[in-house]
């Protein structure tokens, strides 16, 4: 089983990277996706879209949206939270290799560092590939990610974050294979029980990035440090790709 199909460690972890403030940040992000897009939209589909927190903002803009994701506990979150705010979206469990959807969207998403998950470099290509067979004609496809350049240059060896209810987050990331891959051990010490989950996937420069993009179709492929067109440099703390097809 790879580690992003591992339901139990998304629950024990779950307050530690999708609190509150993560929410409220997803629906500024959403609007700034819409002013970067400068057209109109009708439809989005959210690539991982985990708890729903992009959808959210993307539904409280009026927008059809569909999220996609592996995780079933993640997708009971997204329905519970999408149901609480009388707000609509169609929620689909399944892997996004797999996916097979009955229409064609304006935008598609890729948010949070959600991308090189799978081990074979060739099907996080499909992921892309796919997403451009997705699009309707002119439509946009955004990956919000962080860059290699940005892991090399902010990495710490042993990182520690401690939350209000108490709880205390060790990391221990490293970049390996030739700096290709991010590798992070996670140890959540909560009350007297310690969890551990490691996880890792590809990073990407945006050259590399944009290679990618290109072999699956895409023409038109700006990067930017921000969701709000900031310059990638050394100070950007995101990779975010726009591709239009």
């Amino acid at each position: 089983m790879s580690w992003y199909e591992n339901n139990k460690m998304w629950e024990i972890f779950y307050d530690c990277m999708f609190d509150a403030e993560s929410f409220q940040l997803a629906i500024e992000q959403c609007q700034h996706i819409v002013e970067l897009l400068g057209q109109p939209i009708n439809s989005v589909l959210d690539l991982a879209c985990g708890p729903g927190r992009h959808l959210i903002g993307f539904a409280k803009l009026d927008l059809e949206v569909t999220g996609v994701d592996l995780s079933g506990f993640l997708l009971n979150q997204a329905a519970n939270l999408i149901d609480q705010q009388g707000l609509s979206a169609n929620l689909v469990h399944s892997d996004l290799l797999k996916y097979q959807p009955g229409q064609k969207f304006d935008l598609i998403t890729n948010l949070f560092t959600s991308f090189g998950y799978y081990p074979k470099p060739a099907d996080n290509q499909k992921v892309l590939d796919n997403a451009y067979q997705w699009l309707n004609p002119g439509g946009t496809f955004i990956i919000d990610t962080f860059g290699k350049e940005q892991v090399a240059h902010a990495i710490e060896p042993v990182h520690c974050t401690e939350y209000d209810n108490g709880d205390v987050r060790f990391e221990r990331p490293l970049l390996i294979e030739n700096m290709s891959v991010y590798a992070n051990e996670w140890i959540l010490v909560r009350g007297d029980k310690a969890f551990r989950w490691e996880y890792e996937h590809f990073v990407y420069t945006p050259v590399e990035l944009t290679t990618m993009l290109k072999q699956a179709g895409f023409k038109d492929i700006e990067i930017y440090g921000s969701l709000t067109k900031d310059d990638y440099d050394l100070n950007a703390e995101r990779l975010v790709a726009v591709a239009r097809k």
